[in-house]
Order: structure tokens, then C-alpha cells, then sequence
């Protein structure tokens, strides 16, 4: 449901730039699409490893991100960028399976990281469709992207170097979530030169984290036969010994 969602949504923004009847026509898709994508979301919920697969997709929309900056092709970058934000949203739920020492302290920064991913989905729409650009995108996005920096750092060091994430993925963790944090110090500092340089420290360590964090939920995430029958255990219990 959210893979067919988000890809809704960013087929509406893209008919919206070229046509204004756009909207009904994305009303058309979700209503007569909508028992489908449940349909196949429930009979695949199992069968996949989601979490690592949309990751990977995020890694590549963002690299794909930079380099339409590099070129120059601005609405490409706002795009691929959009793109990056939905697909962040498995990130940012992932870590949420890295073993804590203080669960209570982490699930709090975590549903704050989530909330920064879907405020920064929202200002990327806003971007894509021209309602935000130059400063005001700049300083609008900067918000959140400290919430998930803030998540990435407190999610991979509560627990640090814990099985089966280890030391290794949670260093570049750290790294990632201090560098989108940087990201926004240098905005609030007015400071674009050391932006560019953060922007591209930050692009590089999530790419690299994200990798090692795939595997990680590789591992966790075993999917389930179609024809899979699930059979009750017996549980021990001291009042039978």
C-alpha cells in the first residue's frame, strides 16, 4: 500500500506539471486500483524483503539526486529527490529494529524521524510543483532533515555495535546522522559553500550506511513461503517441570 501510494502521488505531481486535470484523473487511479495494490501487498507481505529492497531504491535516487546536480538539470534533481524522500520512509522505520538500550528513549526520537521524513515528502512535492524554490526551499527543508539526522545518530549509537548491526554499521550511522545534521547547522549559519561540502558528505555516508543497514535487515527480514503452513510450538513452562 505505501509503495502504491507514494508512486500515486508522484505520478499525479508529474501529469499536474504537464496538465491541470490531473487530480481527477489520480482520484480515477486510486479508486479503481485500489483493491488491486491491497490484493497484492497482502499476498506478497511475506514473500519479500521490503525493507532492504526499498533502502537500495533510496541509495540510487539519491546518488541519481547528485548527479542531476552536478549536470545542472535542476528538475530532475527536485524529482529524484522526491523520489529519495518516499523511499527514506523504510529507512527511518528500519532502524527502529536496532536493538536499544533504552527502548522508551528511542522509540520517541524514532517517531520524531519519522515525522521528519514525511514533512521533508511533503516539501519535496512543494518543490517538485513550485510552490517552494531558492531560499525559502533551503530553509524549509532543513527542519527536517534535522529530525532524521537526530534519528539516524540516536538510533545507531543507542545500542552501539549491537548484534547483528555491529560496530561497523553503526559508525557509518553516526556519520550520516551527523552529516544531515550539518546540513542544516551550515543553512542556519548561512553558510552555502560548507552546505554544498555537507550535502555531499551526507549523500556519500548515507549511501555507503545504507548498504551495510540493507544486509542488516537482509538477514532479519525472512520471508515466508506462499504455502507456508505455520504449526503450533509447545512452550515450556515451570509449573511442568
Amino acid at each position: 500500500m505505501f509503495l502504491y501510494l507514494s508512486a500515486v502521488a508522484i505520478l499525479t505531481l508529474y501529469l499536474h506539471s504537464l496538465a491541470g486535470w490531473a487530480w481527477w484523473v489520480a482520484v480515477l487511479m486510486i479508486v479503481l486500483l485500489v483493491p488491486v495494490a491491497l490484493l497484492y501487498c497482502v499476498a506478497t507481505r511475506h514473500q519479500v524483503r521490503w525493507s532492504t529492497v526499498l533502502s537500495y531504491l533510496s541509495v540510487v535516487a539519491l546518488l541519481a539526486s547528485v548527479g542531476a546536480q552536478v549536470t545542472g538539470a535542476a528538475a530532475a534533481r527536485d524529482w529524484f529527490l522526491l523520489a529519495w524522500s518516499v523511499l527514506l520512509l523504510a529507512v527511518a522505520i528500519g532502524l527502529s529494529s536496532h536493538p536499544m538500550q533504552h527502548p522508551a528513549w528511542g522509540l520517541f526520537i524514532g517517531f520524531w524521524g519519522v515525522v521528519g521524513v514525511l514533512w521533508l515528502v511533503v516539501i519535496q512535492a512543494f518543490a517538485v510543483s513550485g510552490v517552494l524554490s531558492g531560499a525559502s526551499y533551503t530553509g524549509w527543508s532543513s527542519w527536517p532533515l534535522a529530525l532524521i539526522g537526530i534519528w539516524f545518530v540516536v538510533g545507531s549509537a543507542n545500542g552501539f555495535g549491537a548484534r547483528p548491526f555491529g560496530p561497523i554499521v553503526d559508525s557509518l550511522g553516526v556519520l550520516t546522522g551527523m552529516a544531515l545534521l550539518s546540513i542544516a547547522i551550515t543553512t542556519w549559519a548561512d553558510l552555502p559553500e560548507l552546505r554544498s561540502v555537507a550535502g555531499l558528505l551526507a549523500a556519500a555516508a548515507y549511501s555507503v550506511w545504507v548498504v551495510g543497514l540493507g544486509w542488516v535487515l537482509w538477514g532479519l527480514e525472512t520471508p515466508v513461503p506462499a504455502d507456508a503452513e505455520i504449526r503450533p510450538q509447545p512452550v515450556g513452562s515451570s509449573a511442568n517441570a
